[in-house]
């Protein structure tokens, strides 16, 4: 699950090649140093190509007139197929923010579950990493872009790992319920949204979410359907809160 919002009218979508059309300010004091969003952009482009990777589904945001930059892309291995990431029912999303005005910090977070929101809302479950724009930010912010694209083969080994033990853990059907209703319980689901995870939990909307059985693979998947945001008002931080909380139960139930 992975999102990345737009939550005021003077936020718009921008393609990639229009990063490098952006202006960059000039700086507003003595240890402010702008990073142009187009040279950020194509750092994170050339960490992942030094590590074997490459970006698909690339979406990017700017806001108060061009001055906060947020960004998501899916990433993967640059072949077909690769020992990196070998399963073909997740995805491993980078999610990116910036801007030049100092209101927020330079970073990149990682996961499957990654939120990247212009009311600043910024998480992944796999990892996050952040750097003040001051004056060396052009030769700290590719090291550490860098750095943290490295760890993605132990990032993606790890939620393999994890979700294989999902896949693996069976469940027959009458504990889905007992567990949603535990999840409901514990604030990881409001009511409307357990109503909607049995009804996954009972007859998934996607074939892969039953793939495997009654399993905790099912059981994270009809979660993951209850909690995808609708309307417009979304209180982005509650639904990171019940994500967590959800994780927190099934990774207790599969015994990780």
């Amino acid at each position: 699950m992975s999102h990345l919002m737009y939550t005021t009218s003077t936020d718009q979508l921008i393609a990639r090649p229009e990063l490098k059309l952006i202006p960059t300010p000039p700086a507003m004091g003595a240890r402010h140093n702008p990073y142009p969003f187009g040279a950020y952009v194509e750092d994170i482009h050339e960490a992942l190509d030094i590590n074997g990777l490459e970006a698909t589904n690339e979406e990017y945001a700017v806001g108060h007139e061009g001055q906060r930059l947020f960004g998501m892309m899916q990433i993967g291995p640059k072949a077909l197929e690769g020992e990196l990431i070998k399963a073909d029912d997740w995805n491993l999303t980078l999610g990116l923010r910036g801007s030049h005005d100092q209101s927020i910090a330079r970073g990149i977070t990682l996961g499957s579950q990654v939120i990247v929101c212009s009311n600043l809302m910024f998480d992944g479950d796999l990892g996050k990493f952040t750097t003040m724009q001051t004056t060396h930010v052009g030769s700290r912010l590719p090291g550490l872009i860098r750095g943290a694209i490295a760890q993605v083969p132990e990032v993606a080994g790890a939620m393999e790992a994890r979700y294989d033990a999902y896949k693996n853990f069976e469940m027959k059907p009458r504990w889905g319920d007992a567990a949603l209703v535990e999840i409901h319980r514990r604030g990881g689901l409001a009511a409307p949204q357990l109503a909607r995870a049995i009804a996954e939990w009972d007859r998934p909307s996607h074939e892969e979410h039953a793939q495997y059985g009654y399993s905790a693979w099912r059981l994270m998947n009809a979660c993951t359907e209850a909690l995808k945001p609708t309307g417009q008002n979304v209180n982005m931080n509650l639904v990171q809160d019940r994500s967590q909380r959800i994780s927190a139960f099934i990774n207790e139930v599969a015994g990780i």
